[in-house]
Parts: C-alpha cells; structure tokens; sequence
C-alpha cells in the first residue's frame, strides 16, 4: 500500500495515508490521491478569500488595542480603591477584594472572548465589548456612590462587603476589556507563519499597557484630575476605540455609527454629573494615600480622610482644642518634667500643634505625617502656620524615628483611624523603637479610637498587651466624644506610658493636671476628663509582632453612624 498526497498549496501535494491499517490496490490510491489534490485545489483559495475578508484590520491598530485595554483595566482597579474608600475604607481587605474580583472578570472575559470570536469573525466582537465596558464604566462613574452605600446596608462584613461592590462596579469592564484581547488574537491568526510572534507582541503590549495604566493612574493622573473625572474619562477612551472598531472593522450603516455615538454622548453627560450622596464638600482632593475632603457647618470646619473624621476646628477660634481626646492627650505634658523637645506622629488638621504653639510657645516640636496632602490641608484650611521651633517632617513615622537620634520629653501617637490602624506602629518592635526615642523621664501618648463592641476591644487588648513589653505600666483612660451618636459605646481611649506613669502615683497626675489647667498651661477641660480613667484591668491580648500582626485585629467593627455623609 503506499502513502496518500494531499496538499494546502495549489497544485502541489504531500504525502498522507489516512488509513494506514486499511488496504487499498495502487490503482486505488491514484485515484484518492487526485481526488483530494483536486478538493484541496478547489477549497483554498475559498479559505484564503474568507481570510482576507475575515480581517480587515491592521496589525499596527490590534496592537494599539492591546496596548490601551491593557492600561484602562488596570487603571480601573487602581481607581477602585478611591471610589470604595469613602464607604468601606482603603484597608487590605478592600484591596484584597479588588484584585480577587478583577482577577477572577479577567480570566472569565478571557474564555467568553475566545468562545464569542470563535462564533462571529471580524471587528463585531472588539467592539460590542469595549462599548459595553465603556458603557458600563460612564454608569460607574455616574452611580458609584449611591451603588456603595446601598451594597454597605446590605453587607457590613468587612471583607464581602467590597467583594460585591468591586463586583458590581468593576467586574462588567474587565470583563468586556479582557475578552478584547482573544477576539483580536482570532483576527491575527489569517498569518499562520507569524502566529507565535503577533501573540507574543499583543500579550506584551497589554502587559505594557498594564503597566503604564498602573503607575500612571497611582503616580500622577488620581493626583491631577481626581478620581471621579478619571472615571468618566476611562469610559469615554472605551466608548471612543468601540465606536472605532465599529467603524474600521465592520460594515456598520452610518445609522449604527450615529445611535452609537448619541448613546455615547448621553452616558457621558451621566457621568460627568454624579448622583452625590456624601455632602458637598469645600475641598476634595485624591492625595497618593487617601481621599482627602474639607468639610464645613456653621461652627466647625471637618478634615475626613477616607471615611473618617480626621480634625475638627472651631471656626471662631482655630487653636482651641474642641475635641475631649485631644484635650486629655496633651494633658500627658503634667507627668513630664520641664519638657523641652516634643514628637507628633500624626498631623491630621494640626490640632495638637496649633495648641501647643498657643499655649508653650517655647517648647521645640517634631511633626511626622505621611501624607503631604494633609500637611498642606492643616496650612490651607485649618490655620496651622508652623512656627520657627516647628519642623513639619513628610515620612512616615516609624521611618523618621529609625533616621533621627533625637529623644523626646513628650511624644503623642495620634495615627491611628478608627476603620484601620498602620500594622507597622502596633507591633513590639516599634513600641520599642519608641522607648529608645523617649528621654528617662519622658512620657507617650497613644490614642486609639474604639467603637467599644468586640472586635475593638480585642484590637485594644493586642494593642496593650504590645505596648508593655516596652512600656510595663499603662494608664487608660476612656474619653468620650463631643457628639452622640448610633454607637452609644464608642470612645477614644488614651494610653499613657513611662517612667512617671511607673513611678507616680494617680493622685499626684490628678493633681498636677489641676495645677497646670489653672495657669492656663493645659485645657480646663482635662480635670473632668481625668475620671474616665479605665480601672478594671485589660484582658491578655495578642502580642503583635513585624512577623504576626492578625489584620482583622487592625480593622475597626464600625455602625453607620460613622459615615462622613
């Protein structure tokens, strides 16, 4: 028996037996060998005619694709965590949610754009997707706030909570974006020779665009135009390439094209209109850390950061300390002796400062914030205009203390949200840091704010039981705030450690504090705030390390009484 001929090139075939346990006479085989030579003759040039038909589209405009899909999918996710901020906060479960729920539209828009190019070839596939995740996206851009409200009644568990919002806000662009990409791997396929390498640029140059959409997105385009502008702006660059694939890749009617860009033109004006359910604020900016916002009333000008009251300040008199936590926080200045040098890690609207600069003008004073933002908000908004013995510093604070030789009479750690609090200053290592930084006779400060149910006294306890390998004796006091609200338990509780706080006696800090408060030198205010002192002993807590912080400890179990709305 001898081998077949077939052949995918007119006029010439290749050896093939289709049955090589079959016998067949060599008359036979001449005879199959025409046959299929002639077929194969006869089929190709029909399949090179649908090819070339099946892809009217450059290489240069796929790859242009890939690249700009590649950089509004990641550009979303980044932004993802701005719109969920306000209402669930910026913690690692937000940002673990985000990256699940966009990983998982990903891989599912991958598989949907490869079955749905398999089934209708051409340009028709790129562009119903990107118009419908542009489309989706001006409607994010539109809705988002009251969407995330509604989801966080519904689900209050800090990790699905944000699992369903970045469902239902994130998870139809990425999809619609990510099946881009296998629809227009299809059309590249009519070049058999290059397959392998028009792969590898289009997947590398999605990947780029990956890139590019991150770093722009976090390093410079949330800074300069704001997140919810950005937004809008990601769904018109969607809307504007589908409306364009529409136009180079399939035979739409000029009607198509014009219902297109009319529905274009009405999903933008939606979302350069947000519905807003947060009050408008004076001020709201996009710092590279958190949604920083200036809100006013009648009395008082608020600093909200994400979703929490950050400052407040009396607008008839800027310096005057309003709020009970930090009137009791500066009270730790009676233990001191003859304090000279003082630390803030924490500016916030610069309360603690403008205070201290009133009231002990003499007193050389480090102010550590992170954020540069918030250090221009203090300035720009809250009055705090920093003396000559002020020295602002933008770092974070276990960073500033590990880069200075400095020691302090007095140091206050006011860093600490009440949704989330940074891991890195809870553990042992930087209450360590702490004490080395502390003169003999100094004494800290430390204000964690607590909703007073459960999941926050177990956070305090862990944040005690650290504390004490540092410092062994801790005096707590329970402070209330100014307002009454839903948590009926809520408090900032005040720890004060050092060598006066092991050595002295309560009566003799009661007694100090009435002595400086009636000279002026502390707020009046701090005399009564002394009796919420925290008599019954903590708990043993979990003792939080650089190795083993448990984050659900680190995260604040808050009502709706908390919102900034």
């Amino acid at each position: 028996m001898s081998n077949l001929v077939v052949s995918l090139t007119p006029g010439k075939c290749v050896e093939y037996n289709p049955t090589p346990f079959e016998a067949r006479d060599e008359g036979e085989d001449q005879r199959y060998v025409a046959h299929r030579c002639q077929s194969a003759d006869a089929f190709l040039p029909s399949v090179q005619s649908m090819t070339r038909h099946a892809t009217p589209i450059s290489r240069g405009f796929l790859l242009f694709t890939a690249l700009i899909t590649g950089a509004v999918v990641m550009a979303l996710e980044i932004l993802g965590s701005r719109l969920l901020a306000p209402v669930f906060g910026n913690s690692l479960y937000v940002w673990g949610a985000l990256i699940g729920v966009i990983l998982a539209a990903m891989s599912s828009g991958y598989a949907f754009g490869g079955w749905i190019s398999d089934r209708y070839t051409g340009g028709a596939v790129p562009a119903g997707l990107l118009l419908f995740s542009g489309g989706w996206t001006f409607l994010v851009a539109w809705g988002n706030q009251a969407v995330l409200f509604e989801i966080e009644k519904l689900v209050s568990d800090p990790r699905w909570g944000p699992c369903l919002a970045a469902a239902v806000l994130l998870a139809p662009p990425a999809f619609g974006l990510s099946g881009v990409l296998p629809a227009m791997l299809r059309l590249a396929v009519a070049d058999m020779d290059h397959l392998g390498r028009q792969t590898g640029r289009m997947i590398a140059l999605s990947t780029v665009g990956s890139l590019a959409g991150t770093w722009g997105t976090a390093f410079f385009l949330l800074t300069w135009v704001g997140s919810q502008s950005l937004v809008a702006w990601l769904g018109g660059i969607q809307v504007g390439l589908g409306l364009w694939w529409l136009l180079k890749g399939t035979p739409a009617r000029p009607s198509v094209l014009f219902v297109g860009l009319g529905c274009s033109v009405v999903f933008g004006t939606l979302a350069l209109n947000p519905i807003q359910r947060l009050n408008q604020p004076v001020y709201q900016e996009d710092s590279p850390y958190q949604q920083v916002r200036i809100r006013d009333d009648q009395l008082f000008r608020y600093l909200i950061l994400d979703r929490t009251f950050h400052a407040t300040m009396w607008k008839s008199d800027p310096a005057w300390l309003f709020l009970p936590y930090s009137q009791l926080m500066v009270s730790s200045l009676a233990l001191a002796s003859e304090p000279k040098r003082g630390l803030i890690l924490g500016h916030g609207g610069g309360s603690l400062a403008k205070w201290l600069a009133r009231h002990w003008p003499a007193l050389e004073l480090d102010i550590v914030e992170f954020d540069p933002t918030v250090v221009r908000m203090a300035e720009e908004f809250f009055d705090y205009h920093p003396p000559a013995n002020h020295h602002v510093s933008v770092k974070d604070g276990r960073a500033f203390l590990h880069g200075t030789d400095r020691t302090y009479d007095v140091m206050w750690i006011d860093a600490f949200a009440r949704d989330m609090i940074p891991f890195h200053l809870t553990t042992v290592e930087f209450f360590s840091l702490v004490r080395t930084h502390l003169n003999p006779d100094g004494v800290v400060a430390v204000n964690l704010a607590s909703s007073g149910r459960e999941g926050d006294l177990a956070r305090a306890a862990a944040v005690v039981q650290t504390m004490k390998r540092a410092f062994p004796v801790l005096t707590t006091f329970a402070v209330e705030g100014p307002w009454k609200t839903g948590m009926t338990q809520a408090k900032n509780l005040i720890f004060f450690g050092g060598r006066p706080i092991e050595t002295d006696s309560a009566d003799r800090l009661v007694a100090r504090v009435t002595e400086m408060a009636m000279t002026r030198q502390l707020p009046m205010e701090a005399i009564a705030l002394l009796h919420s002192r925290r008599v019954e002993p903590w708990p043993t807590g979990i003792e939080l390390s650089d190795d083993f912080a448990p984050y659900d400890l680190l995260i604040g179990r808050e009502g709706p009484g908390t919102q900034p709305d």
